[in-house]
């Protein structure tokens, strides 16, 4: 149930060089989550309304797409966001600048991007994550857990940590979440054994 209050939309800030891409995704975000995209090229932002069927739930993932594409997302990317598996994390890079040191916040970033996308790259693939390096912020987008894996590698590489220490805590990640899972499946699997052998036991 949607409140009055949020029958009046939800507006969000839309960078003003991604509305195009915006306008474009706008027809399938509107029939999939039962809003209205009401764009203000002038004032670079977007008011969601949601329609008569819309849910709360259907309003704030049409809101998160939203900011994805906003944030440098293409449409592909950001729709991840309609599962609950997925999020998307913002880290603001002014909260890490020495403001007393001149062009700290272009040395942040091209320590994350690296030489030729590299670095970022490489962070993407190990982690199965989108990241993207705006003016004074990185999004990143991907399942719960690998976005937090992520945002902790990049937080690691704009305090000054060396690449080769940040791909190694990135593949110690990997080996923890690869047991991890072993250990569910088997989990669940002794949990079924039990569940058929009462059923027969019974019969």
């Amino acid at each position: 149930m949607i409140s009055d209050y949020m029958k009046g939309g939800l507006k969000v800030v839309v960078e003003k060089n991604r509305l195009r891409a915006l306008k474009e995704a706008a027809k399938n975000i509107e029939e999939e989550f039962g809003v209205k995209l009401v764009i203000n090229d002038e004032a670079g932002e977007v008011t969601i309304i949601p329609g008569d069927g819309a849910s709360f739930d259907k309003l704030m993932k049409a809101k998160s797409i939203v900011e994805a594409i906003s944030y440098g997302f293409d449409y592909e990317d950001a729709q991840n966001l309609r599962s609950d598996d997925y999020t998307l994390e913002v880290i603001d890079l002014r909260d890490y600048v020495d403001k007393d040191k001149v062009n700290h916040l272009s040395r942040i970033k091209a320590r994350i991007i690296g030489e030729d996308g590299r670095a970022k790259r490489v962070l993407q693939e190990m982690t199965d994550t989108k990241i993207v390096v705006g003016d004074k912020y990185i999004a990143i987008l991907g399942p719960y857990e690998n976005v937090k894996a992520a945002r902790s590698a990049l937080e690691m590489l704009i305090k000054g940590r060396q690449h080769a220490t940040v791909y190694r805590w990135i593949q110690n990640w990997r080996r923890e979440m690869k047991y991890r899972e072993l250990m569910e499946r088997i989990s669940r699997t002794y949990q079924e054994d039990i569940y058929e052998g009462g059923e027969e036991g019974e019969g």
